[in-house]
């Protein structure tokens, strides 16, 4: 019989050392490997269990519109949640028809989304409310309150408090809880506020205090309160203005919370992650046996300023936590070499490479993660779908994502857009 035509490329999967399994199969299904044509396997709980790597942390990167929103929804929401004690928190930047692109699957698996937007109508968080607290005992919950107002003042006014405004907050908190208590009712901000334009307590002082000392802390309070007063109004009211809203839960298994109406210059969306990382970390330190996926999509927000700071302090906890920080970004070349966000990258453990279009970007990408020089061209170079998938120390695979019918309906950002849907394998 004549032989077949072919070449050293297509020869390779002849080879039973190139053609084993390019992953352990104890995981979710992810695509196929186009090296081989087998079926690619990852999942960052089970690999973190199996010891194949080293962090439950993913991050995806890539250009607009090469196929890491379907990924996201697919591989680390969708798909997650057909195991046991699995449950997804999504922070839904990304506007479409008017709401967050995730709040249409939300509603279809079972779920309400989270709206926030300034003004009435939206979804509220109050600072001070006690399910947000590390524990239930008094004295943990208060300084977890009181470590969450001093984050929030700091992202909404750009400075960490100084020594004087800090006691001059802890003051004022914990004369905002005694008086909630007395009136049997859950304190929020707006009572921390009216202790703030008070005079301190008088054990605070004592007698001997010198005026000059008193109108120290009168002006470290009232920097205090102008501060706490930009949390309920002007830009950001309907936010923290109140008691918690009804819809603002993380008991169901998918949990979006829908940031598209915020105004992405401003401090509305890093205040929101910085509560909502905040409460998530402290919900899983009391109910263990959980494993938590938490995706970021276009997480720019996290590469600088206290959200960095309290994302990257999460991230190292995730192998404590049962948690899985999944952040996808694009044009990572534009992040300075000294931001928190480098380290949150290079701590990552599972990486997902699409397609870039810039050679600085593709560059920075091979630099990040000690992948050959060689691949510079190829990253530029993927069609839309298809990605390089490094898991921990390995070498990358070329992986084509796929998707079933019906997870193409639901996640396919222009089928929504169009009323048509592609194939699944995009």
């Amino acid at each position: 019989m004549a032989g077949i035509p072919s070449t050293t490329r297509q020869a390779e999967v002849l080879c039973t050392a190139i053609s084993a399994p390019p992953t352990n199969v104890e995981g979710l299904a992810n695509g196929i490997d186009l090296t081989t044509g087998q079926p690619v396997y990852h999942d960052p709980f089970s690999a973190y269990e199996n010891k194949i790597v080293s962090s439950p942390n993913v991050v995806v990167l890539g250009d607009l519109g090469e196929g890491k929103s379907s990924l996201l929804k697919t591989v680390y929401v969708v798909r997650p949640l057909t195991f046991r004690r699995r449950r997804a928190v999504v922070a839904d930047r990304k506007s479409q028809g008017g709401e967050g692109e995730y709040s249409e699957l939300c509603r279809q698996l079972g779920g309400t989304p989270v709206r926030f937007e300034v003004g009435s109508g939206g979804s509220r968080i109050n600072l001070l409310d006690p399910v947000i607290g590390v524990s239930a005992q008094e004295a943990t919950q208060v300084a977890g309150q009181l470590q969450l107002l001093r984050a929030v003042v700091h992202a909404a006014s750009g400075r960490e408090p100084d020594s004087w405004q800090g006691a001059a907050l802890r003051a004022a908190h914990l004369k905002a809880l005694r008086a909630a208590e007395v009136e049997q009712r859950v304190p929020v901000l707006d009572d921390v506020v009216a202790a703030l334009t008070h005079p301190p307590p008088g054990q605070v002082f004592g007698e001997s205090a010198s005026p000059a000392v008193r109108e120290r802390w009168a002006e470290a309070a009232l920097g205090m309160k102008f501060d706490l007063e930009r949390l309920i109004g002007d830009d950001l009211a309907g936010l923290f203005d109140g008691p918690t809203t009804s819809d603002v839960t993380m008991a169901a298994r998918l949990t979006t919370f829908d940031l598209s109406q915020l105004s992405t210059e401003g401090p509305a969306i890093p205040l929101v992650m910085t509560v909502i990382n905040t409460w998530l970390t402290n919900m899983l330190r009391r109910e263990r046996g959980w494993l938590t996926t938490f995706v970021a999509e276009e997480g720019w927000h996290l590469s600088e300023g206290v959200g960095a700071k309290i994302f990257q302090r999460n991230a190292k906890l995730s192998r404590g936590l049962g948690l899985a920080n999944v952040v996808a970004l694009h044009h990572v070349s534009d992040i300075p070499e000294d931001s928190p966000a480098v380290a949150m990258l290079q701590e990552a453990a599972t990486v997902y490479l699409y397609s870039q279009a810039r050679t600085a970007d593709a560059q920075r990408c091979l630099d990040l993660y000690s992948l050959p020089p060689e691949l510079l061209d190829e990253l530029m170079a993927l069609p839309q779908g298809v990605c390089f998938l490094k898991i921990d120390t390995g070498a990358p695979i070329m992986m084509q994502h796929l998707r079933s019918a019906w997870e193409v309906g639901i996640t396919d950002t222009d089928a929504a857009m169009s009323g048509m849907s592609r194939d699944g394998t995009a």
